[in-house]
């Protein structure tokens, strides 16, 4: 390993050390979600559950440390775990890397054709996610990945790995040891760059005609892609060669555009002519003549479809369904990016090729004004030292993604250990990070739970809402806040797992749902958690802790106890993604201590909220719940929850609504409002 990736990977390991529980079990749990933030960040899932799954089975074994099921895509992704924390690892060597890549294999076979469930109880978490894999495969599935993830290093003698398979379908295996992962943390982009050459893998390069002259601050190309490439760099690569706007716009649809099945079926030769085309962006590419004489694209570095994400994938699934697409070719917009500010420009593209089109402004909320307020609080908010003697930090908030390591690579020597000794990388804090911490804390965890697109999507919401209203609210006393968050919602994700009464693999879930339960509690109260207090100590007070374990222990049966009707197979990671799932916990008995509530001070927003409870009480005692609930609106424009809650309203005989509940009469209430209801 070179004094880099050493570097790299010994932070690591503190960073999992520095956990509140010692132990090898809770080590390795720590890499493999710390593995899999990786995995995400660099768009290889949208999101992933862990689950450690460990047993004898036909004289082999079955193995896996998380997974990922992707419904959009119909992917299915296995993450199987080589753990050593020792300082000086060993390469991996072929036989280790098979044997894991079989257990794994085990595991896939096992749940999609035999009965491999059954080696768990049904309360384990294995035996619903194997229960769960069946239903997928039979329903759902279009490709198959077996992730193998370590914190040792390749050996350099790594011989072939046989490729596995599921029925006619080839299993792929990725693996990911040290340096890789290393390599796509530390990037400019978060993500291991996209480097396709199209001449070697497609037989032919992409024909081209330059748009721009050369002393352009960027290069332009009008090129015209090939229907068949183009569905197959999506079937490669899935969501990774889409602008994450785009993809959040796409959502879980897979399905073929009306216009775009109907021309493929009808006239395809017709189809660059009908459809509006591409706009993409890369970092690098080669050009070279073509055997007419004129330029085609060889190869291109960082390709992103930042505009024409529906065509992107229509073609995909319209092949997948039995279309030609022989003779389809796509108008393509290329921009070659300098490398300097690549990742915003890319944004404003997106966000400007993107404003005539479907596309919401929460789905190209990754623009928005308020990244750039926080990234500049944060640069000139210095934390308090934790302890005497010592210099304060900062919190570095990544508004562009790689941003850090940008940052720390500009420095050399001396002034690089300076750098990191105030910007230390466990303050690191990203888009995703800030989106789960809010919504959290707003008391919206199954949104959390349902992964990080469509949290940031609900985040959007919420951040835009208020921004409307008052953006000096988000000053440095908000940012002192959401570390505060940070630095709570952390502690509890290290002390859980070395809790006795812990089942394991739901960790971020009840983490989740625990704080939302407590923020929810609070505030039916009027009162918050005293975030100046945690930002000035840099650290999660006792009497936190002690509330926040025991409430998470009340909670564990609230996700375990799932009813059949609401989740096949009955898989806790999505259970916790459906609202009735909060909806019953926060409708519990579970309450905090009065200790607890002392310590915790007014809210800032109690006013606006005792605003909207008197006027739901008003509403309560003219009858309007009631008729809101008789009504055609009721069922055409509210949600189930929604409906569910007006339900509640409307038969109550003592209307003591608080808190999320309050909240979402709010909600029901305004989308009854703007669809007509008086």
């Amino acid at each position: 390993m070179d004094e880099e990736i050493l570097r790299y990977r010994s932070e690591l390991l503190a960073e999992i050390h520095a956990g509140a529980v010692a132990g090898a079990d809770y080590e390795r749990t720590r890499f493999v979600e710390r593995a899999c933030e990786i995995l995400q960040t660099g768009e290889e899932f949208t999101d992933y559950g862990l689950c450690r799954a460990d047993a004898a089975w036909k004289r082999s074994r079955v193995r896996i440390d998380g997974y990922s099921l992707s419904e959009s895509d119909g992917i299915l992704s296995l993450v199987v775990a080589e753990f050593s924390g020792s300082e000086e690892p060993e390469d991996l060597k072929t036989e280790e890397v098979k044997s894991l890549v079989d257990h794994a294999h085990n595991f896939l076979r096992g749940s999609a054709y035999e009965d491999v469930a059954l080696l768990w109880d049904d309360s384990h978490e294995a035996h619903a996610l194997s229960k769960e894999i069946f239903s997928f495969t039979n329903d759902l599935l279009t490709k198959a990945r077996i992730y193998v993830v370590s914190d040792r290093p390749l050996g350099s003698k790594l011989g072939r790995i046989p490729v596995p398979s599921l029925g006619t379908r080839e299993v792929e295996v990725q693996l990911w040891d040290i340096g890789r992962l290393a390599r796509a943390d530390m990037s400019s982009s978060g993500r291991e760059a996209i480097t396709i050459d199209f001449v070697e893998q497609y037989g032919r390069g992409v024909a081209t005609l330059p748009a721009l002259s050369d002393d352009a601050k960027y290069k332009s190309f009008l090129c015209v892609m090939p229907g068949d490439m183009l569905a197959s760099l999506y079937d490669r690569f899935g969501g990774r060669i889409l602008e994450q706007n785009v993809r959040a716009f796409l959502g879980e649809g897979r399905k073929v555009n009306k216009g775009i099945r109907q021309t493929l079926r009808e006239n395809p030769s017709m189809f660059f002519a009908y459809n509006n085309g591409l706009t993409a962006t890369v970092s690098d590419l080669v050009m070279e003549h073509d055997e007419t004489g004129g330029f085609s694209i060889r190869s291109v570095t960082d390709f992103q479809v930042v505009n024409g994400g529906q065509t992107t994938a229509s073609l995909y699934w319209a092949r997948k369904a039995g279309y030609s697409l022989d003779g389809v070719s796509v108008q393509m917009k290329l921009s070659q990016l300098p490398e300097e500010g690549f990742e915003e420009a890319v944004h404003d593209i997106a966000r400007f090729a993107n404003a005539q089109n479907a596309v919401s402004a929460s789905d190209l909320f990754a623009g928005h004004p308020y990244f750039k307020r926080i990234e500049t609080i944060s640069r000139q908010t210095l934390a308090p030292a934790i302890k005497s003697g010592e210099v304060g930090s900062y919190w570095f908030f990544e508004r562009t993604q790689g941003s850090y390591n940008v940052e720390l690579k500009r420095k050399r020597g001396v002034a690089a250990k300076a750098w990191e000794m105030i910007h230390p990388r466990k303050q690191r804090i990203t888009k995703t990070d800030i989106a789960r911490y809010e919504v959290t804390w707003s008391a919206v965890p199954h949104s959390v739970c349902s992964g990080a697109q469509k949290n940031t999507a609900a985040f959007a919401k919420l951040i835009t809402e208020r921004w409307s209203k008052n953006p000096e609210t988000f000053d440095a006393g908000y940012f002192k806040a959401v570390v505060a968050k940070a630095i709570l919602t952390r502690a509890l994700d290290g002390a859980i797992p070395g809790q006795s009464w812990y089942p394991g693999s739901m960790l971020r879930q009840l983490v989740t749902y625990a704080i939302s339960l407590i923020s929810d509690r609070l505030g039916a109260e009027g009162k918050e958690i005293d975030y100046e207090a945690a930002w000035k100590t840099q650290a999660a007070p006792t009497f936190f802790m002690d509330e926040a374990l025991r409430i998470a222990e009340k909670v564990v049966p609230y996700l375990q106890d799932i009813p059949a009707e609401q989740v096949r197979n009955r898989l806790v990671t999505e259970w916790a993604k459906r609202e009735a799932c909060w909806l019953r916990l926060q409708a519990s008995d579970i309450s905090l201590t009065e200790s607890f509530v002392a310590m915790a001070k007014p809210s800032q927003q109690s006013g606006e909220r005792s605003t909207w409870s008197h006027r739901a009480y008003a509403l309560w005692k003219d009858g309007s719940w009631a008729r809101l609930r008789d009504s055609s609106l009721a069922q055409e424009v509210l949600s189930e929850g929604e409906r569910d809650m007006v339900e509640r309203a409307a038969i109550t005989h003592n209307f003591g609504f608080k808190g999320f509940r309050l909240q979402k009469l709010n909600e029901a209430w305004e989308k009854a409002v703007d669809a007509g209801f008086v």
